[in-house]
């Protein structure tokens, strides 16, 4: 019976990514102001630990493929910060050209 074990933890894995996906979509439709964001970020961040951890299969993988697949999004974090820090400081100047006047 050790092939219905399996099946059994997808089907639960399942069950709760389709209600974590109806609470999503209950939660777009609430006007929560600030709290909205998080909340759906927190619900994402829910439903990536339940793909990676069964569908996945790092709850059994071993340590070092476990230490990649959680260092890897911290990089990817490290990465748009970095990019949206550039992105933040740059000075805006103008064309060093005048443009054509249409005579």
């Amino acid at each position: 019976m050790k092939a219905g074990r399996p099946i059994r933890a997808y089907a639960i894995t399942w069950a709760a990514l389709l209600l974590l996906l109806a609470l999503t979509f209950g939660l777009a439709h609430l006007k929560l102001g600030a709290f909205n964001p998080v909340a759906s970020l927190v619900i994402a961040a829910v439903k990536a630990a339940l793909v990676a951890l069964f569908f996945m299969h790092l709850r059994r993988a071993r340590a070092l493929l476990v230490l990649f697949a959680l260092v890897a999004p911290f990089a990817l974090a490290i990465l748009f910060a970095l990019s949206g820090a550039d992105y933040a400081t740059r000075e805006v100047h103008p064309a060093p050209w005048v443009a054509p006047r249409g005579e």
